[in-house]
Formats: C-alpha cells, sequence, structure tokens
C-alpha cells in the first residue's frame, strides 16, 4: 500500500504560504505564541508541550514547569531543535520570519498562524484542533454565541469613536488592520484610528488624538502596562469627548490581545465599557424577539415581529 495512502490528516497551507503536512495529529509541541500555548491548554493538551517562550505565562499552573526556549522575538533556535517537536507554533506578527525559517531548514514542521480578527481566531481554534488531534468544540460554541450575540444587537446600539491605545511615548493605537480593531468594530466601536494606512499600530501625538475626538479610550495592561496616572492625564485633556465624559478605561490587556481562549470574554468586555458611552440602549434591544437558533441573523428586526 502505497505511504500517502496511509496519511490520516490532510495538509494545509499556513499564513506564511507555506503548506504543512503531518502524517499523525502532533505530540510533542513547542509554541512560540502565548496565545497558542493557552489554547492548547484550554484544549487540555498541556502534556504535549515541551517548551514555551517566557511570555507564555496562562494558565499558570500548567506552563510554570514547561521548559523555556527564550522570547517571541529571540527564542533559542538550538534548544528548540534540540527538542525535536514534532510541531512548533508561531505567529506572523509575533515571530520573525528568519528564526522560522530556520527551524524549518533544521527540518521540524512549523505552522504559522495570522489572527486579525475574531471569525479568524475561531478558523485558528479548528486548525489547532486538527493539528493536535484535541477537541474545540466547548471553545468554537462559546466564539460563535459571542459572535451572534453582537451581530444581534448591532442593530439597536449606537455606534461609539473609540480609540483603543497600545503604547505610550509616543502613543500608538490598534488600527482597524488588528484584531484588537476587529473587536471594537464587533461590538459596535468607530475606531478613530481605523485606517491602516500609516501603519497597523499608528503612532499618535497628544494633540492628534484630541483632534480624533474618541468618546471612549481603551488603556490595556500589555504590551504597555497603563496605569492609573496614564488615565488621569488623559482625563485631563478636556478637549475631548472621553476626557469631558470620563469613558477611559484601564483594561485587561491579555483579554484584549490574546486571542483564541479568551476571544468570548474580550467580547462581553469591550461591549460593556462601550456601552457605558451609550446608556440606556439595552432597553430597546430587551424589546426584541428573541431569535430562534440557526434564524439569519441579517433579517430586519420588522422580518422577525411578521
Amino acid at each position: 500500500m502505497p505511504a500517502d495512502s496511509l496519511k490520516l490528516m490532510p495538509s494545509l497551507v499556513d499564513a506564511s504560504g507555506t503548506e504543512l503536512s503531518l502524517d499523525r495529529p502532533a505530540r510533542t509541541v513547542v509554541s512560540l505564541v502565548p496565545s497558542f500555548t493557552e489554547l492548547v491548554c484550554e484544549m487540555r493538551l498541556s502534556s504535549r508541550l515541551v517548551g514555551v517562550t517566557r511570555f507564555c505565562v496562562e494558565p499558570a499552573e500548567l506552563v510554570t514547569p514547561i521548559r523555556k526556549v527564550g522570547g517571541t522575538k529571540n527564542p533559542d533556535i538550538e534548544r528548540i531543535i534540540a527538542l525535536r517537536p514534532e510541531l512548533v507554533l508561531a505567529n506572523l506578527e509575533e515571530n520573525t520570519e528568519d528564526d522560522v525559517q530556520a527551524l524549518r531548514e533544521a527540518g521540524l514542521n512549523v505552522y504559522v498562524g495570522d489572527v486579525r480578527t475574531a471569525d479568524q481566531a475561531k478558523a485558528e481554534i479548528e486548525r489547532l484542533s486538527e493539528l493536535l488531534g484535541g477537541i474545540a468544540i466547548r471553545l468554537t460554541d462559546s466564539l460563535t454565541e459571542a459572535l451572534e450575540e453582537q451581530q444581534h444587537v448591532s442593530r439597536l446600539r449606537p455606534r461609539v469613536r473609540v480609540a483603543a491605545l497600545i503604547w505610550r511615548n509616543p502613543y500608538m493605537a490598534a488600527s482597524g488592520d488588528t484584531y484588537i480593531g476587529d473587536l471594537l468594530r464587533l461590538c459596535g466601536g468607530i475606531n478613530v484610528c481605523e485606517d491602516a494606512a500609516s501603519g497597523r499600530y499608528p503612532r499618535l501625538s497628544l494633540p492628534e488624538l484630541i483632534e480624533l475626538d474618541p468618546e471612549v479610550i481603551l488603556l490595556p495592561s500589555e504590551p504597555y502596562r497603563f496605569r492609573e496616572r496614564h488615565a488621569e492625564e488623559l482625563l485631563a485633556q478636556h478637549g475631548m469627548s472621553a476626557a469631558r465624559d470620563g469613558q477611559v478605561y484601564l483594561c485587561d490587556g491579555q483579554n484584549l490581545t490574546w486571542w483564541g481562549a479568551r476571544t468570548p470574554a474580550a467580547i462581553r468586555d469591550v461591549a460593556a465599557l462601550l456601552d457605558q458611552a451609550r446608556v440606556g440602549w439595552q432597553a430597546e434591544a430587551a424589546m426584541t424577539p428573541v431569535l430562534p437558533p440557526g434564524l439569519n441573523l441579517s433579517v430586519t428586526q420588522q422580518d422577525v415581529v411578521e
């Protein structure tokens, strides 16, 4: 019988355009991405992780004992090769092309992901499930429910101008071509830095931010650790709506930037923060008929009533 006929898994093309073909689900894995590491653990497959980066810190009780292989931008290539993993998990944005190429030249299977939307997060969960032979139904069902809920209420709630800052000195914000930007859009936000012409994370001076006049500003705890004093600095800038209305919020950076297992919670958290600037719309939403499972959510409220 030809060897090809024994293959149990279809090949796939990753975000780097490279075809990956495994004969069987990977039993030993090195993860160079915190989101992937957490996702593997959520699938109850942490025992397959033989190496992770020092930034892979969650869930702490599971990842603390796992061998560390450097950082996301400077992994210890020789140590990873010595571990002889059946699969290395990487990310187009977080890991460098040179490191990925070095691992591939050493004969390792490397899967490179790229998640810029909540829908892509769902697809990535499903792909990881295929690569590891894990079960992800609970994760994908939870994400599907969160996405459908936002689609349902999007017809009723007002949209809110929002900026999500990810760095300070200089200020940098998430554009629309990012996972954070998609969360804002999904939750009814108008990203004042939507245009990615100046880069996916454009730099902003304080006067430029004031000129954009966001109604809500989100300050996540990573990659830059915004603190209360930074929120107070922005709240003092009364030239913009977010400051005048007290709508500057510190928020969980892991929820906002780690796609995957956290995506449903991130959707709920972002929507709740934006709701602070659109008080009252929930009363109207409460009067909307509950849609049966599987109903096309793009129909109008009038169609549903009729």
